[in-house]
């Protein structure tokens, strides 16, 4: 790309409010950004699978007679029952979408739930 070029453009564009340019000719492209312009959002890996509230309602362990306690760094295994969100009509089971590790739970025995509410954090 001609230098020339480049030199014309980045000073035309600090005679501008425009905070970033990009310019593309002949198959060639410059992309110009002043300090102004905002960063690139930033992106990261999280080791951690959300389980959450499949419907609105009250969150159980278990059935009514039967006992579960989830504790944080205990082990579960794909498709294990985490418990239960029991609405007007029905009751939502939970399962653990994969094998792992609990690390966080959230979930407490009859409080109520909405839709989507993480209850558990599974670590693979």
């Amino acid at each position: 790309m001609d230098t020339k070029l480049i030199t014309e453009v980045t000073d035309w564009l600090k005679t501008t409010d425009l905070a970033e340019f990009c310019y593309e000719k002949n198959g060639e492209c410059i992309e110009i950004k002043t300090s102004e312009a905002l960063p690139e959002p930033a992106h990261f890996s999280c080791s951690l699978t959300a389980v959450t509230a499949p419907a609105i309602g009250i969150y159980h362990a278990a059935d009514k007679g039967k006992n579960l306690v989830l504790k944080e760094g205990q082990s579960v295994q794909e498709g294990e029952a985490l418990g239960l969100v029991q609405t007007v009509s029905q009751k939502h089971k939970i399962t653990a979408p994969l094998s792992g590790k609990l690390r966080v739970v959230t979930a407490q025995e009859g409080a109520p739930v909405e839709f989507g509410l993480p209850l558990f954090f599974i670590e693979k």
